[in-house]
């Protein structure tokens, strides 16, 4: 469960709401307002779904306030490798971007190569397994549908 995760993005919303209403009173000016609203929002949207998310997932060393540092040892997660779509991701965001200056042809161009950047960089990451993880769809590794229990009957 990532309940702490969670915990710190509500904490984070309670203090732009705080803020923004501090700032409201004081200030009396609606664009400063309208911002430390939305940063509240964005809080309430992650924190919210870190916190809906964790209840599915399992408890994680992290979580227990019992754990010992040999309970969190192992595998973690995965790490990026080496990559190009990084960099395209960044370059084509900035040719989109200068398309606000430049002309809507630029915008269009640029967020065309966004969205195959961003889709490129996602099916790589996908392919990345954890250290250890079968390779197959099954927890057995044999990715044919079946547990090894009835493939050795056979």
């Amino acid at each position: 469960m990532m309940r702490t995760e969670g915990r710190v993005f509500l904490g984070v919303t309670v203090f732009f709401v705080v803020i923004g209403l501090v700032y409201w009173f004081t200030s009396y000016e609606d664009a400063g307002s309208v911002m430390l609203a939305a940063s509240a929002g964005m809080g309430v949207i992650a924190g919210g779904a870190i916190l809906l998310l964790s209840r599915r997932a399992p408890l994680r060393a992290e979580d227990d306030p019992d754990a010992t540092v040999a309970e969190g040892a192992g595998a973690v997660d995965i790490f990026p490798t080496q990559s190009i779509w990084p960099f395209a991701v960044g370059l084509s965001g900035a040719v989109a971007a200068s398309g606000f200056a430049f002309g809507v042809w630029l915008v269009i161009i640029g967020t065309g190569a966004l969205a195959v950047s961003l889709i490129c960089w996602i099916l790589e990451s996908r392919r990345e397994r954890v250290p250890g993880e079968p390779i197959g769809d099954d927890a057995d590794g044999h990715g044919d549908g079946e547990s090894s229990s009835a493939s050795s009957s056979t």
